[in-house]
């Protein structure tokens, strides 16, 4: 743009220059040639500064024609033709100075059109050479552009490349932790696992200890519940015996019964004579002694089976409290190993084993006192039947002695036989019954 304004200006100063001015009076040259190249003007001081002269002649030196004519000469002047101009006023110094200063002008506009055509070569071979820098410029740019767009997109994929490194790097980084968290979980799982085992290996050991302590126990159990059914059969043996007995004793005395009932009917029917000699005789008083000695001599042996029974029943209470004893002997033994013994599941098996143990010895006291109980009662009856055996022993004597001391009287010993005979037989039931009742065998509950 510069070189165009520089040859758009370079071509009007062209065509400006084409006509030659005179920059001192401000008149073309054309003037110079149409006769006013000879009038002589005179230059004032004023107008010596406004001239341009040349190195030969300096402004000193032109003679420029004055101006300080009156108008109506210049307006003469300026009305007549160039080409009617009169010699003489070309023939004047003045005009002489306005030529040559013409000529120095028109030297110097020649100079200045070379210069300024030399500066028009120069503007067109710039504006050349700016275009090719500016070309060149434009391609430096362009390249330099198109370098710093490859630098981007080499920075952008450097960038990504790196961010995916660094993605990667991360995810590697979690998964070499993840790595290790596992192993340090699978190991302290084989710590586990080997921790478990060896207690599983200690519980197995101690239930091995234990379940030979209870096989052990159960042996002592078994022993001791043989020793019980044994004393039970016994007792029971004992007390089908005593039944037996029983039921023998009741049928001598209903067949005694029959007797004296026969007897007191033929006494009854018979002549007083034949029972004075028959109570003379007294073969029937005779025997009923000796029976009745024979039934005194039985008491004491239903007394000792009666005494064998409460033994039997002691002895039971006996072997019940021993086993109470045992029983609470184990629960203090259960309590140390508890208290000596830290784990849990151990602990919970030893609770487990002692309400075991509790609700077993409460079965037992309650056995016990149930049995006490019994042989209370079983004491009492004793108390009772001896009492009442010893009443009768008794009322037999004095029976007998009533008999010996009376002839008189006959049928009185014989109905107060026959009223204890019936006495003794309506009792002898009646206890047996009683024991049975008292003597079940739902009372006595045997462990198995």
């Amino acid at each position: 743009m510069v070189g165009k304004s520089c040859i758009r200006s370079g071509k009007r100063d062209a065509v400006e220059t084409s006509a030659p001015r005179c920059y001192l009076c401000f008149c073309s040259v054309r003037w110079a040639h149409a006769g006013w190249t000879q009038y002589p003007c005179i230059m004032d001081s004023e107008l010596m500064h406004s001239i341009v002269g040349s190195y030969l002649n300096p402004p000193e030196r032109v003679f420029v024609p004055s101006f300080t004519q009156s108008n109506e000469s210049s307006q003469t002047h300026y009305s007549v033709n160039l080409e009617v101009t009169s010699p003489k006023m070309l023939r004047s110094p003045n005009n002489q100075a306005l030529i040559l200063a013409l000529k120095t002008l028109q030297e110097k506009i020649y100079r200045l059109e070379l210069e300024r055509t030399q500066a028009e070569d120069n503007l067109n071979i710039l504006s050349r050479e700016a275009a090719q820098y500016k070309k060149a410029l434009e391609n430096e740019t362009s390249e330099r552009n198109l370098a710093h767009e490859e630098l981007i997109k080499q920075k952008k994929d450097i960038s990504m490349q790196l961010s995916s490194a660094q993605s990667r790097c991360t995810l590697l980084e979690k998964q070499l932790e993840y790595t290790k968290r596992m192993v340090l979980n699978v190991e302290r799982e084989k710590d586990m696992i080997l921790e478990q085992q060896a207690q599983l290996q200690r519980e197995k050991e101690q239930d091995h200890m234990k379940l030979q302590a209870k096989l052990e126990k159960l042996d002592v159990l078994e022993k001791e519940c043989f020793k019980l059914t044994t004393t039970q059969k016994t007792a029971e043996d004992k007390i089908k015996h005593l039944e037996e007995k029983l039921k023998e004793e009741e049928h001598q005395r209903k067949l005694f019964q029959d007797k004296a009932s026969q007897k007191t009917k033929c006494l009854k029917r018979g002549p007083p004579q034949q029972i004075y000699s028959k109570f003379g005789s007294l073969p029937v008083v005779a025997e009923k002694p000796s029976r009745t000695t024979s039934q005194c001599k039985a008491v004491p042996s239903d007394s000792e089976k009666s005494i064998s029974i409460c033994d039997n029943l002691s002895e039971l209470l006996m072997a019940m409290q021993d086993e109470l004893d045992q029983m609470s002997i184990e629960y203090q033994e259960l309590l140390s190993q508890m208290k000596e013994t830290e784990s849990q599941s151990v602990c919970e098996d030893i609770e487990c084993e002692l309400e075991h143990l509790v609700k077993k010895m409460e079965i037992k006291g309650e056995r016990i006192s149930k049995l006490m109980k019994h042989q209370d009662s079983v004491r009492k009856l004793q108390q009772k039947v001896q009492s009442s055996k010893m009443s009768e022993a008794s009322a037999i004597q004095q029976e007998d002695s009533n008999l010996k001391g009376s002839k008189n009287i006959k049928n009185s010993p014989r109905k107060c036989t026959t009223n204890s005979l019936q006495k003794n037989s309506s009792f002898h039931p009646i206890r047996v019954h009683n024991l049975q009742m008292k003597l079940r065998r739902d009372d006595i509950l045997w462990e198995q």
